[in-house]
């Protein structure tokens, strides 16, 4: 366990950096994907906080071309008493949000996930087709939200899937 900084939490965190630190960890508290090493978790009395690397080291304010007329500020709560809907998935959310004044918000996953598509120019996207038989029949293309239908370009980074004709959108239109 390494020490580190706190990442916008009250207590200070620690790294994880071996599967074993994990007894039995839940769930990311800024983007609620099961978390894996490397990890945070925190120093003192706050059960069940942890934070994937790449979480605890996401912006407090993010610069989104999704969204160039605002920055996005990171928030703990949502804004609004009933939750938000993503812009990019929309799925609902109740916490850690990437918020704009103007009703922009973005799951904190689907904020940086969208960031780096942009930032690198799609480079992060394997650019092949690919069958895959291990997808489920409910799985949904990250860009559009419809189903897959067992065809997508992926991450290997992640688990977001896209269509072809998604990744061309997204190719052709945000870069």
């Amino acid at each position: 366990m390494v020490g580190s900084n706190n990442y916008g939490h009250q207590h200070p965190l620690l790294l994880f950096v071996n599967e074993d630190q994990l007894l039995n960890v839940a769930k990311c508290s800024r983007c609620g994907e099961k978390v894996s090493i490397p990890c945070f978790s925190c120093a003192e009395d706050c059960v069940g906080f942890y934070l994937h690397k790449v979480c605890a080291e996401a912006p407090l304010e993010l610069n989104h071309p999704f969204h160039p007329d605002h920055p996005l500020l990171l928030m703990q709560d949502a804004p609004y008493s009933g939750g938000y809907d993503c812009k990019f998935c929309g799925k609902y959310g109740n916490e850690f949000v990437y918020h704009c004044s103007c009703e922009f918000d973005f799951h904190v996953k689907c904020a940086l996930f969208t960031f780096n598509i942009a930032e690198n120019n799609l480079k992060v996207l394997e650019h092949v087709a690919l069958q895959d038989e291990e997808l489920e029949d409910d799985s949904k293309c990250f860009g559009c939200r419809e189903s897959l239908a067992k065809y997508t370009h992926f991450s290997l980074d992640c688990v977001f899937n896209l269509h072809e004709k998604c990744l061309s959108f997204y190719s052709n239109n945000i870069i």
